[in-house]
């Protein structure tokens, strides 16, 4: 068990070297959340089409039975 704790706390530490320093994290975060704000328009506006999409597709390989 000493083994398995020592490797997992020892190949831990290169990874801490593809996080960005703590300066640059918000401006990492505030590029994320204008991304997410640009999708949610079109996401909106797609969603009905790729629901109705997936619903013929799950129709056709007889995994839905629409209910009427």
């Amino acid at each position: 068990m000493l083994h398995v704790f020592l490797a997992l706390c020892l190949s831990a530490a290169p990874f801490t070297l593809h996080f960005p320093p703590c300066r640059q994290v918000s401006h990492v975060v505030e590029k994320i959340q204008n991304l997410l704000e640009e999708m949610a328009i079109y996401y909106t506006r797609a969603y009905p089409h790729i629901r109705n999409a997936c619903r013929r597709i799950l129709i056709r390989c007889g995994l839905y039975r629409p209910q009427n």
